[in-house]
């Protein structure tokens, strides 16, 4: 088994009660349980979870965690930032962000949380393994969304969206593939981890963004960065095939 199907069978288990969940993990707010692994480490919660049967898993397990995917350039920039402290017991509670959210959208945001997550995904969609991307939806957003529906979604959102979206999706989709092709990656990989600094001098020299004067990074982040794009491209970039 993979680091990945290890943290799948005990996060599961956790959330079903057959599993006691490790000290520093809360498992009366089961919706917040990947972020909180996240802040462990999705190692270290591994390592825990296994200690507390008396297993001891092999080194190989865990050999090659820091290594960058060559094909993306690294894929860290999805790593959220930290938000800061928590809120004092006085104060009203934080609105939930995934409320009025696709539960595509809810899958798509846990599983950015990690760069690992992104890669195992992108292992799941590729080789069609159902079962597995089952049970990362159900961690995930406690349903059973459908894989097919779900890259058909995903291949096809912009369609959806505002023709302003669309233009955006079109414009920037074509820069990232010709940064791929070119081999890029650095500034492929700095685009899609939202550098504003990068996308301005960009912009400056990109055939395809030059003469779009709408082109500026607030329209990049509204239209592209916040709307599960990268994550698309990052897919496509580990070999998964979207419907259309």
């Amino acid at each position: 088994m993979t680091l990945f199907e290890y943290y799948l069978q005990y996060i599961t288990e956790i959330i079903d009660g057959k599993r006691t969940a490790p000290e520093g993990i809360d498992p009366t707010k089961s919706e917040e349980l990947p972020a909180q692994i996240t802040t462990m480490g999705i190692p270290e919660f591994v390592r825990r979870c296994a200690a507390s049967d008396g297993t001891e898993l092999p080194p190989e397990v865990f050999e090659g965690l820091s290594e960058v995917s060559d094909s993306c350039g690294g894929m860290s920039f999805f790593v959220k930032p930290d938000e800061g402290p928590d809120e004092g017991p006085d104060e009203e509670p934080t609105p939930d962000p995934d409320k009025d959210k696709h539960a595509f959208e809810v899958l798509c945001d846990c599983v950015a949380l990690d760069e690992g997550l992104v890669e195992y995904l992108a292992k799941v969609l590729r080789e069609k393994d159902w079962k597995e991307f089952y049970k990362l939806s159900q961690v995930t957003t406690k349903l059973d969304l459908d894989p097919e529906e779900f890259l058909f979604w995903l291949g096809n959102k912009e369609l959806y969206a505002s023709e302003e979206e669309q233009r955006c999706v079109a414009v920037m989709d074509a820069c990232m593939e010709r940064l791929a092709g070119e081999k890029q990656l650095e500034v492929l990989a700095a685009l899609l981890s939202g550098d504003k600094a990068t996308f301005e001098l960009f912009r400056c020299e990109a055939p395809e963004l030059v003469h779009l004067p709408e082109a500026t990074y607030e329209w990049f982040c509204r239209n592209y960065l916040d709307r599960d794009y990268p994550l698309r491209t990052i897919l496509k970039m580990q070999g998964v095939s979207f419907k259309h």
